[in-house]
């Protein structure tokens, strides 16, 4: 019991989420820093690696105001709620072993609803600060994600069928001899721009589209709440990342030593480094891009993304069944 508690805060649980949070945010800054010719941050440790660091502390000091018209049990209780999903999650997927810290035969439906949980969680901010600009926000975020989800959970479900199993370690154990992403490729594709609206990276950033609606739903948010909110962000993309991982690039398996300290240290590696390309790839792809319209994103989704998604379930289920 100890030893599944300390798992759950120091590593692969919170602390370690938390730092890749942290460490991702500044990558992303510098990404997107060197692609349109900036610099991006420098002041804050080596190359500004601690600048994510310093904003969080900074904004955990600013004075946070509530606004009057706020519901203001909502508004303080819900990005605790927010924070709790990406972290929760994080505890199913696998990291120093084949076994994640938490796990049981369809924890796979449970990850779906986390991701699910995020949105509506986002969308209750947005009434609860009950401003103009939430409120566009949170209209574009619902219709956003009755777009995005449907691709994304079909992916997801594809991983399983074709590994047999709705259960996160499972589809891992079952990558053991090629991964999922040589079967599925598009798939794979699917996953990963659906996965950008659910973390709202441009090009779909539109519920939080700064030119247009200030900071979308966090407009209206400040100080502490201000602070944990992007934090969720950071670590949500950490969760998303390591779930693609999980379902399509084989998650911390390849070839390891016999030694049992030694086999976690190579799982943890193997891990990091397909994290840490799915995790620049996804940065790329969100400097590249310019913002859609919603109305665009939703022709996307639905015209494009879902058929795709759709015929790579169908190749699944006629390759189960050769």
């Amino acid at each position: 019991m100890l030893i599944e508690a300390i798992e759950a805060i120091l590593f692969p649980g919170f602390l370690f989420t938390l730092g890749l949070g942290f460490l991702f945010e500044w990558l992303e800054r510098k990404i997107a820093a060197h692609m349109q010719g900036r610099v991006g941050p420098l002041v804050a440790g080596p190359h500004g690696i601690l600048q994510p660091i310093a904003d969080f502390l900074k904004l955990l000091y600013k004075e946070e105001i509530v606004p009057g018209f706020a519901d203001v049990t909502i508004y303080r209780i819900a990005p605790s709620l927010y924070f709790l999903a990406p972290i929760l999650g994080m505890l199913f997927i696998p990291v120093a072993g084949i076994r994640a810290v938490a796990t049981f035969d369809m924890d796979l439906l449970l990850v779906i609803f986390l991701l699910a949980y995020s949105a509506f969680v986002v969308v209750i901010l947005s009434f609860a600060s009950a401003s103009g600009y939430t409120t566009v926000a949170s209209g574009r975020l619902v219709l956003q994600y009755v777009s995005y989800e449907i691709p994304l959970v079909i992916a997801m479900v594809t991983a399983g069928v074709f590994s047999h199993s709705l259960s996160i370690a499972g589809i891992v154990e079952a990558q053991s001899t090629a991964w999922n992403i040589l079967y599925m490729p598009f798939g794979f594709v699917v996953f990963i721009v659906a996965l950008m609206a659910e973390l709202e990276k441009p090009p779909f950033d539109i519920p939080s589209a700064k030119t247009e609606i200030v900071a979308g739903w966090l407009t209206e948010f400040s100080g502490r709440a201000l602070a944990f909110l992007k934090l969720t962000k950071e670590v949500s993309l950490v969760f998303g990342a390591g779930l693609a991982v999980s379902l399509f690039l084989g998650g911390p398996l390849g070839p390891v030593p016999t030694d049992q300290i030694l086999a976690s240290v190579a799982y943890t590696a193997y891990f990091l480094v397909k994290l840490l390309v799915v995790v620049l790839l996804i940065f790329v792809l969100r400097s590249a891009m310019a913002r859609l319209r919603i109305a665009q994103a939703s022709e996307f989704f639905w015209k494009i993304l879902t058929p795709l998604a759709l015929a790579q379930l169908a190749f699944v289920i006629m390759l189960g069944g050769m």
